[in-house]
């Protein structure tokens, strides 16, 4: 008998331990399931003239991923970023475009820098029915295109208009030259600026307008020189801004003050014209000192990766990879294309590394709550009070 309950009670303990077995392997094999791959597309100028914008943006994507996959922000899931090098081109642009849009486990393409090549795509994401969600194009009739463009900047009025009430209102300049590149982007940018300098009483002395990839601005700054404005605006990208304030200092025109878009200076614009840009004014969506949890911890995670202090454009890459990655979590356990665009478009508020901001369900468009004015000093960004 005693034998008899020994052998059942051994038996009991095979067949609990075997089940035992078989739960652990099932939980994990459901663990595994649940941790699914998700692919993010990109299209950046990785290269080329462009590359000052590109690299930034992509170091901010690639911190992104990294934390999202890291602290499993968004629970079973985990990311991965195709990213291609579009060098600014928008044929290239294109080429990406649907490349990714062919690519079934893309379920949102992050593109581009330029409103131009972000435009050029645009039909060719719409087609696949693929978000396409730019970093950092601003142009005002971007979202307008199609339902499935986005993006994580915010247009051109809300961070140019700003920057003309300055020169007028906070400096006092009234007479006002405009110069500004031969893009969408540019042509945008300066109609906008002088739109809202003639409405706020100031004057238009000069509008300038130049070809893309221009190294040579002494003509310009010479008939400037001629009849000196009060205060110069300038729509210019990186390259282009560093040639042009290295001239206007040979020249002895630095008493003349110039405003900048926001896109001329750039860290690499700085490193370029060595001390050629102190003095100038310009505007950061970015600001490494606002007091919010999200930006503080941007900032302290981007220097420990990269051993400096990020910039709007890696603030505008960490954002525009996080909104789609929380729009992917919100998109379902099986996510589709579909489902990703209007888990975008209903984001409603975000805060991040370029702070608070919220998108519009209907226009798909960024509200943002300020634009920070900035000064070179000493070689170095300062970011003037907020009053101003």
């Amino acid at each position: 008998m005693r034998r008899h309950r020994r052998r059942v009670m051994h038996l009991g303990k095979k067949i609990l331990v075997a089940a035992g077995l078989v739960l652990a392997t099932i939980g994990a094999g459901n663990a595994v399931a649940q941790d699914k791959t998700y692919t993010i597309g990109c299209s950046l100028p990785l290269s080329g003239r462009l590359v000052g914008f590109g690299e930034p943006i992509k170091r901010g994507m690639d911190l992104a991923i990294e934390h999202y996959n890291e602290r499993k922000t968004i629970a079973g899931a985990r990311f991965e970023l195709a990213c291609n090098d579009s060098k600014g081109d928008a044929k290239e642009t294109v080429n990406i475009g649907q490349k990714l849009a062919d690519n079934a486990a893309v379920l949102a393409s992050i593109s581009d820098f330029s409103s131009t090549a972000t435009m050029a795509a645009a039909e060719t994401y719409s087609k696949a029915g693929l978000v396409q969600i730019t970093p950092s194009a601003s142009h005002p009739e971007l979202t307008k295109v199609n339902k499935w463009m986005f993006r994580a900047s915010e247009t051109v009025p809300v961070y140019v208009q700003p920057m003309a009430d300055f020169a007028v209102k906070t400096l006092g300049k009234k007479k006002v030259a405009v110069i500004q590149v031969q893009t969408d982007w540019g042509v945008s940018v300066g109609n906008t600026f002088i739109a809202h300098l003639k409405k706020i009483g100031g004057e238009l002395t000069t509008h300038e307008i130049y070809n893309e990839g221009t190294t040579d601005f002494r003509g310009v700054l010479n008939k400037l020189r001629r009849s000196p404005p009060d205060a110069i605006y300038i729509a210019m990208l990186e390259e282009e801004a560093a040639n042009f304030m290295k001239q206007r200092k040979q020249l002895g025109m630095t008493a003349i003050p110039v405003v900048d878009s926001g896109v001329g200076l750039t860290q690499r614009s700085l490193k370029l014209a060595d001390d050629a840009f102190e003095g100038m004014y310009s505007m950061s969506i970015f600001n490494p000192t606002r007091d919010t949890a999200e930006v503080k911890a941007f900032v302290k995670e981007f220097e420990a990766k990269y051993g400096k202090i990020p910039d709007v454009w890696s603030a505008y890459g960490y954002d525009a990879a996080s909104l789609v990655m929380n729009a992917i979590g919100k998109a379902g356990p099986s996510p589709t294309r579909a489902a990703v665009r209007d888990a975008l478009a209903a984001t409603g508020r975000y805060s991040g590394a370029n702070g608070p901001m919220s998108i519009d369900p209907e226009t798909r468009e960024v509200v943002r709550d300020e634009v920070t004015k900035v000064q070179v000093k000493d070689g170095k960004v300062t970011f003037l009070p907020a009053k101003q």
